[in-house]
């Protein structure tokens, strides 16, 4: 078993690595200036402190690899400089650090560089990271998330570019794969999101799971700048924002890639799932539908974990009947490599599942639920299944195939009344044409 060091445990990136480690069968050591709030199952929380250099070497004894969160700090090239000498002493020689999109576009004279440079010179095997934007960044309430419900706008400089959101899932998948499993040893590395969306795109999206409109804002360079001045905001930080501007503006963010599926064997989360899944913070002053009092809300998302979970164990042993007896009678389902087809009603849905099962040798699938994040109105659950393929264009005897999906459901009254289901439905091609092969 590998013992890794996350750094920034807490935070958006941190805490998802974190959870792929353990998933990974690794033990896990979590720095944070605040230990004492980690409380993860079979977690050790340590105290880390970018600036306490005491607490660097109690972090680093006896691990393997580390997951590296840069310091808010001015002088963070010789910061990072130091801990690396000291994961070398300690023998610690796998590091992943958390950079960001297009850092490798600019002056090298530039903190965030200067960091990347330091780690590529290094004799550390290290992968480095540069991920596009977070998807948290849009519900987080020091990013966009105040605007989106208490204003009902998205404003960022974009220039009209495209821009390939990430789940931060997905890094922590990454991350987890290089600690872990070696992949990606002396790589700088690219993670985006399968789709770029423009501004109103995203706007678009955004307004489909926050219980009414968001209106795209456009704000030009000097206008952001000089909101940023009247914020109170010191030039140093307004120089680096300007900076980040600049590289949406000049198309960097736009590109998609498959670099997540090649680390990790899965598919990136769609931004989709990741808004359907966080819906109530999206929602204006008194939310989406009926509010439950606050004592009532866990208990209505234990109820719907519950419901989920139904659900899935019915459609893996293909219990059609049980599976409706989960569903309202007007229902809406859509299978999102078809979003322009949606299934309405029950009869049409018993249909549509009877199909898709009769896909598989006697109908069954065997799933694993690999996370789920739940709330008083909506479930979105990650799977991992497996099945024989005896479809169209499969062999004789059928074909094993394994894939991951992604399921959404709004849950109304103790009902499912809508569900998005993501998956790549080229997974049962590609098994079919290596087994003819």
């Amino acid at each position: 078993m590998s013992s890794h060091l996350v750094t920034g445990a807490r935070g958006k990136s941190g805490q998802h690595v974190v959870a792929c480690l353990l998933a990974r069968g690794a033990s896990v050591r979590a720095g944070s200036r605040h230990a004492e709030q980690i409380d993860t199952p079979d977690v050790e929380a340590v105290r880390f402190d970018w600036h306490d250099e005491s607490t660097w070497m109690p972090a680093l004894e006896d691990m393997d690899g580390v997951y590296l969160v840069k310091p808010e700090s001015e002088d963070v090239a010789e910061v990072v400089g130091r801990f690396m000498v000291q994961m070398a002493s300690s023998g610690v020689n796998r590091l992943v650090l958390l950079s960001e999109c297009a850092a490798d576009t600019r002056a090298e004279d530039l903190p965030e560089r200067r960091v990347e440079l330091l780690v590529q010179a290094s004799e550390l095997n290290w992968t480095i990271l540069r991920p596009n934007w977070m998807m948290q960044d849009l519900v987080d309430e020091g990013f966009f998330g105040a605007d989106v419900r208490d204003r009902r706008v998205i404003a960022m400089t974009t220039g009209g570019q495209a821009m390939a959101w990430i789940d931060p899932h997905d890094i922590g998948e990454v991350a987890a794969a290089a600690l872990v499993n070696g992949v990606g040893i002396r790589e700088a590395v690219y993670l985006t999101g399968p789709e770029a969306l423009t501004l109103d795109q995203l706007a678009e999206r955004i307004s489909a799971h926050a219980g009414g409109p968001i209106e795209a804002v456009e704000e030009p360079i000097p206008a952001a700048e000089a909101r940023m001045r009247a914020d109170g905001l010191d030039e140093e930080f307004i120089t680096y924002i300007t900076r980040i501007s600049q590289t949406i503006v000049a198309g960097d963010v736009a590109r998609t890639n498959d670099e997540v599926e090649r680390l990790t064997g899965r598919a990136p989360g769609r931004i989709d799932a990741f808004l359907a899944a966080n819906a109530t913070q999206l929602a204006a002053s008194g939310g989406i539908g009926p509010s439950p009092g606050l004592e009532d809300a866990p208990k209505l998302a234990r109820d719907n974990e519950a419901l989920f979970r139904r659900v899935v164990a019915a459609w893996s042993c293909n219990e059609i009947d049980n599976l409706l007896g989960c569903y309202a009678d007007d229902l809406v389902y859509t299978d999102m490599p078809l979003p322009d087809q949606p299934v309405s009603g029950k009869a049409a849905f018993r249909a549509h599942m009877e199909a898709y099962n009769g896909l598989f040798a006697g109908g069954q699938v065997e799933v694993d639920i690999v996370a789920t994040v739940t709330s008083s109105t909506h479930v979105a659950g990650e799977l991992f299944n497996r099945a024989k393929y005896i479809g169209p264009g499969a062999p004789a005897g059928g074909v094993p195939v394994s894939w991951y999906a992604t399921l959404v459901v709004t849950i109304v009254g103790g009902k499912v009344v809508a569900e998005h289901a993501y998956y790549d439905p080229t997974t049962f091609e590609k098994a079919v044409a290596q087994a003819i092969v």
